[in-house]
């Protein structure tokens, strides 16, 4: 059943939605849940030890049981990892069971925001060597085109590259509050 309530948001590694999550989460008076954080806890160990450790279709099937463990919430904000829907199982329950906001940000942004992270195993080069801010963008660029389609097939794509936290997250409550009220509506006038 979907939950319109449900909220998950997505997008690449970087574009805002562990900030913007939590602030989302008050302002509509829900829940938060970081789905890479539910997995380091349940796994007892970091994504990066998981990837280098079981590889990362294990990880993906981590995603998909903590996923599948969200089905009978309501009045949540989850934060994705950035490649869950690359998962078809991952896509369709989160297509199903509740409402997908795309937090979308360019190639250029996101490679400033992550060029000195280094918990970002898809960011890394041969044997972990750390990329250039070039090398950088050049693989997210890549991995944003085939991501892409995924994650335009959201309910709602709201653009993070040059707004502020505040106006962003105001948006995407009023955008939110007025879809879970259409939605609850439209149940009540279904026969």
């Amino acid at each position: 059943m979907k939950h319109h309530s449900l909220i998950f948001l997505t997008g690449f590694s970087g574009s805002g939605k562990s900030t913007i999550g939590p602030l989302l989460a008050n302002c509509l008076g829900y829940e938060f849940l970081d789905l890479d954080q539910a997995i380091e806890r349940s796994a007892r160990k970091s994504i990066t030890r998981i990837f280098a450790e079981e590889g990362e279709a294990a990880f993906r099937m981590m995603e998909l049981k903590t996923l599948q463990q969200l089905a009978v919430k309501e009045e949540m904000v989850v934060s994705l990892g950035g490649g869950v829907l690359e998962n078809d199982d991952c896509f369709d329950f989160v297509r199903k069971h509740g409402t997908l906001v795309y937090l979308k940000s360019t190639a250029r942004s996101l490679s400033k925001r992550l060029c000195f992270k280094t918990d970002r195993p898809l960011l890394r080069g041969e044997n972990g060597r750390r990329l250039s801010r070039e090398e950088i963008e050049m693989k997210i660029s890549a991995i944003l085109e085939k991501r892409e389609p995924r994650y335009l097939a959201a309910d709602f794509t709201v653009q993070t590259d040059t707004r502020r936290i505040g106006s962003t997250v105001e948006e995407l409550t009023r955008k939110i509050n007025r879809h879970v009220r259409q939605a609850e509506q439209q149940g009540r006038n279904k026969p």
